[in-house]
C-alpha cells in the first residue's frame, strides 16, 4: 500500500477512536444528567404528593366542620329558602305581567301612530294630486 492509504487509514483510526471516546463520555455524561434530573423529578413528585395529601386532610377537616354546624340551622334555613322561592315565584309574575301590559300599550300607542301617519300621508297625497294641474296637450 501506499504511504498516503497507510495515513488515512491511521487517521481514520485516530477519528474513529476519538469519537468513540467522546461518545462513551457523553453516554456516562447523559446517563449521570439522567440520574440527577429523575433524583429532582422524584423529589418534585414527593413533595406534591405531601401537599396533595395535606390539603386532603385540611379538605376534610373542613367538611367534618360544617357538617357539624350545619343541622343546627339545617331546617331555618330551608324554611326560608321555600319562603323566599314562593316570594320569586310571586315577584317573577307580577314583573312578567307588568311587562306585558307595558308592551302591549308601547304596541297599541304605536299602532296609533302609525295609524295617524297614514292617514296623515293619504292626506296629503289626495291634495297634492288635486291641485296639480292636467297635464296639457
Amino acid at each position: 500500500m501506499s504511504q498516503a492509504i497507510i495515513d488515512f487509514c491511521e487517521g481514520l483510526k485516530t477519528t474513529l477512536l476519538g469519537v468513540e471516546d467522546r461518545l462513551a463520555k457523553a453516554k456516562d455524561s447523559l446517563a449521570s444528567g439522567a440520574g440527577r434530573v429523575e433524583d429532582e423529578a422524584k423529589k418534585h413528585i414527593d413533595e406534591a404528593s405531601e401537599q396533595l395529601r395535606a390539603f386532603k386532610a385540611e379538605a376534610a377537616r373542613m367538611a367534618e366542620k360544617v357538617r357539624a354546624e350545619l343541622p343546627e340551622g339545617a331546617g331555618a334555613a330551608q324554611e326560608k329558602l321555600k319562603e323566599f322561592g314562593l316570594e320569586a315565584q310571586v315577584a317573577l309574575r307580577h314583573a312578567a305581567v307588568f311587562l306585558a301590559e307595558n308592551a302591549a300599550k308601547g304596541a297599541e300607542t304605536a299602532a296609533a301612530a302609525l295609524k295617524k301617519g297614514a292617514e296623515n300621508l293619504r292626506r296629503e297625497t289626495a291634495v297634492a294630486n288635486r291641485t296639480e294641474a292636467p297635464p296639457s296637450s
